[in-house]
């Protein structure tokens, strides 16, 4: 089978997932139930998450998934992000909607929309030839044209086999340099929107990371963390809660703390918006064709 196949067949899953991600999202429904059910249907498609289930909502842009303990809840009018990773033996289809819970805030339904087209108009640019600084002027073009900031210091993004962030970035504003797209790359293309700055900020709080390498480690509990995640996630992001259950909960975030802190895992911080904008996110998974791309999660 080729890798391109096999992109295709991730695609095709994480597409199904999203559909059933997005009804799940209502008032009052917790954002861990759906984000477990989420994962389950990868489970089921006989897939992987090729990252923690994503739900980021109103200023939050990424990088929040729910705790093993998380109470929270959808509340009508929330400016919901769904990014869900798919993988198979490796190879990664990732996609993200934005919805308005409820239906509430023309706002909100704005932002979504200037998202969608931006990434429908660099979706129509993607070529062999075609540099990546051009696809980011007219993604900014787009949005702002709608009255809103694209988010600068986030990006789409190369995909290679186990690999999220391939090296090559996709900006989402005019830059200065750009890289050509090329026939049988694939690419996960997101702008974001806001009503906000433009840029997004660390939060102290971390609740997803990544492996890096194996370190010695003073803890019994980080040295379990450790093990488990080289041996079940290998490169790619991992839950605080798909670990929780491993070490006893009052040495959990001592443990990861320490596997943080040397360097033995890297911490993917909870992203906000600076002056807390809303944030919407619109993404697709594109594999570089001669004439074109071809939307994989679409």
């Amino acid at each position: 089978m080729s890798d391109l196949k096999v992109y295709r067949e991730s695609g095709e899953i994480a597409r199904e997932v999203m559909k059933a991600g997005l009804k799940m999202i209502k008032p009052g429904k917790k954002l861990l139930e759906v984000a477990e059910r989420v994962e389950e249907k990868i489970a089921e498609a006989d897939a992987r998450p090729a990252f923690p289930c994503n739900i980021s909502v109103n200023e939050v842009a990424a990088h929040y998934s729910p705790q093993a303990w998380d109470s929270k809840v959808f509340e009508k009018g929330d400016l919901v992000k769904l990014d869900v990773g798919v993988h198979l033996d490796g190879y990664i289809a990732d996609i993200a909607r934005t919805i308005s819970v409820d239906g509430g805030g023309g706002e909100n339904k704005k932002l979504i929309k200037a998202a969608e087209e931006a990434l429908a108009e660099a979706i129509d640019m993607i070529r062999p030839g075609v540099l990546t600084n051009q696809v980011g002027e007219r993604i900014e073009e787009v949005i702002t044209g709608h009255g809103f900031t694209p988010i600068s210091n986030l990006t789409g993004h190369k995909l290679g086999r186990y690999n999220l962030h391939a090296g090559v970035l996709v900006p989402n504003v005019k830059t200065r340099h750009g890289n050509e797209f090329r026939e049988g790359e694939v690419f996960a293309l997101e702008p974001f929107a806001t009503n906000g700055l433009g840029k997004v900020i660390d939060d102290p709080n971390a609740i997803i990371f990544r492996y890096l390498r194996d370190r010695p480690l003073r803890m019994r509990e980080a040295r379990v963390i450790l093990r488990h995640a080289k041996e079940n996630y290998g490169p790619l992001p991992f839950a605080e809660r798909w670990v929780a259950n491993l070490v006893p909960k009052f040495k959990l975030n001592q443990a990861l703390r320490q596997l943080v802190y040397s360097k033995a895992l890297h911490a993917y911080h909870i992203l906000k918006e600076k002056e807390r904008g809303l944030v919407a996110q619109a993404e697709h998974t594109v594999i570089v064709k001669k004439d074109g791309c071809e939307i994989i999660t679409s």
